[in-house]
């Protein structure tokens, strides 16, 4: 049976593709599920439509994906941490306390942008890179310093 793929099916395609599959994995799979429909001009059209609000969407993405990594390239942030001797951390600095340190200087970034090899739990500067849409990155530096101590 002839289909018209209308969402991404695994294994089988993309959006528009036409694919030849069995009767009874459309009927009681990809036709109730709405994934697929009959090959009409109508569906044609859908499916058509369908890709070119992907493609605007994904450019959209794209841009502010950009410039949000323009803004954060070169920016640093300042992470006070309780320490105890030598410069070692009660806890460590985790992307939560980034992302928080960032809004506080009015950077909106999300939590599964950062990616952080393992744990900060030392006093220093630390590279750390965030990947804005998947594709643009950006890195910001993470200056870990000691709390002051209040008496």
């Amino acid at each position: 049976m002839k289909l018209l793929l209308i969402k991404e099916v695994e294994g089988l395609g993309a959006p528009g593709d036409l694919v030849n599959v069995s009767a009874g994995y459309a009927r009681n799979f990809l036709l109730p599920r709405n994934l697929a429909a009959e090959p009409t001009p109508q569906a044609l059209r859908r499916v058509e439509a369908e890709r070119r609000r992907a493609s605007r969407d994904a450019e959209r993405l794209k841009k502010e994906g950009e410039q949000i990594a323009r803004t954060l390239e070169n920016c640093s942030v300042n992470i006070p941490a309780r320490t105890g001797e030598g410069g070692h951390l009660f806890g460590s600095v985790s992307v939560a306390d980034i992302v928080e340190a960032l809004a506080k200087d009015g950077r909106k970034v999300e939590e599964s942008w950062l990616r952080l090899e393992r744990p900060i739990k030392e006093v220093g500067i630390y590279d750390v890179p965030v990947f804005v849409h998947g594709e643009q990155r950006a890195t910001v530096k993470v200056w870990v310093v000691e709390e002051k101590k209040q008496d």
